[in-house]
């Protein structure tokens, strides 16, 4: 009956819609709901399959938490002890990435605080002058954000900062002796059979496709006008070079790779229990009242499904997210190569967040913009569905806890 429910939500929302992507749903081992819409390449009518493979964005995140865990486990059995020492201990002034000038705060931030998104450290992706940089090394992307002050004291609270992770790939480079790709690929994606999950270092989606031979099925990424009624899609101008989100976002993969993760990951067999715990353990609350963040997790409460465990992704031309629920023994996994156009109304955004009152949590800055523009601009919401896993995803959760 659960079964029939969920898959009659999901079919009643995708009835005539335009979603491109993968949705797969399966509990306890057996894959209930599998189905694949649109174009991994519309100029070609290149139809999107299971083996169609997709940037999973900050999906990624939890790769690299476990790989540090383990890393840092296999090094020294006291992985607390590890997780406590600072950035400095593992990157010292004299590491390449570092031009010379180490940051004062490398020898306070532990490797925990940055696990967490507690260590203060500017989110370099959200500084103004980001989209007009060319970064050609890792020094340039860590020089261009190392010397802003941190917008806390480490320890604090919780922000989210995809330059902390980006240190991580570092530091667990550092740790392993390795390049981070060759690690994850040989430690994580070999042993599981993920056959179709790499982490590229460089390149775009265009140099991916036409260069790597790993990357013969990968989707193209694109975009819609999101207040224009009947919009069409059209490919995003600009790809991602994969050597700038790095260990908080360079992921490829595909929806079953994914479940392969995530029957391993929560059945203990890519981490010994007591760490696994380490990892999914509430530490911060978010930007959501109902949500902790763990080591690249996202712990999630429900007074129904009990907790469970869920990460977003988004990356210039595609949107993930990867679900489990310990209660249900279910995973949820959405990709999808759509993403909305926000260029038109970013101005009338960027005023409307600036007038918002400053004592508003994150939570309550996110739920009135949405409002405000959701009700200037009906077709908003129409597009969300006809476009957005994310409301199909939102309507699974409702269902099962109704049922």
């Amino acid at each position: 009956m659960k079964i029939q429910k969920i898959t009659e939500t999901i079919e009643k929302l995708v009835k005539n819609m335009r979603h491109s992507g993968s949705i797969l749903i399966s509990s306890k081992n057996e894959i209930f709901y599998k189905k694949c819409f649109g174009y991994a390449d519309i100029h070609k009518k290149i139809p999107i399959l299971f083996k169609t493979q997709f940037l999973a964005g900050s999906v990624t995140k939890q790769f690299t938490a476990v790989a540090i865990l383990k890393a840092l486990f296999d090094k020294n059995k006291d992985i607390k002890a590890e997780l406590n020492k600072s950035i400095e201990y593992f990157l010292p002034k004299e590491h390449e990435i570092w031009d010379g000038r180490l940051p004062n705060w490398a020898s306070v931030i532990t490797i925990h605080q940055l696990l967490v998104h507690s260590s203060g450290i500017i989110n370099y992706n959200s500084l103004p002058e980001f989209d007009n940089q060319k970064f050609s090394k890792k020094s340039e992307i860590i020089n261009f954000f190392k010397d802003h002050k941190l917008e806390f004291n480490p320890g604090e609270k919780f922000s989210y900062s995809n330059s902390g992770y980006y240190l991580l790939g570092s530091i667990i480079e550092e740790v392993v002796q390795e390049r981070l790709d060759i690690y994850l690929e040989k430690t994580f994606f070999e042993p599981l059979e993920m056959e179709s999950t790499f982490f590229p270092m460089h390149g775009t989606v265009n140099d991916l496709i036409h260069n790597d031979p790993r990357f013969l099925n990968l989707s193209r990424g694109y975009q819609y006008n999101i207040i224009a009624h009947n919009t069409d899609l059209e490919e995003i101008k600009r790809y991602e070079p994969m050597d700038i989100p790095g260990a908080g976002g360079s992921l490829i993969t595909t929806a079953e790779d994914l479940l392969k993760w995530n029957n391993a990951l929560y059945n203990k067999k890519i981490l010994l229990q007591f760490i696994l715990e380490l990892m999914l353990y509430p530490y911060l609350v978010t930007e959501r009242s109902d949500a902790y963040y763990g080591y690249g997790i996202e712990i999630i409460y429900s007074k129904t499904l009990g907790t469970y465990y869920s990460h977003r992704g988004g990356i210039p031309g595609y949107r993930s997210i990867l679900t489990y629920i310990p209660s249900l023994n279910l995973s949820i996994i959405t990709l999808q190569n759509i993403v909305a156009n926000l260029e038109k109304i970013l101005p009338e955004i960027k005023q409307a967040q600036a007038s918002l009152p400053s004592h508003l949590s994150s939570e309550e800055n996110s739920k009135q913009l949405n409002e405000m523009f959701d009700e200037k601009y009906p077709n908003i919401v129409e597009n969300r569905k006809r476009f957005e896993f994310s409301s199909v995803y939102e309507a699974v959760i409702k269902t099962l806890e109704d049922i």
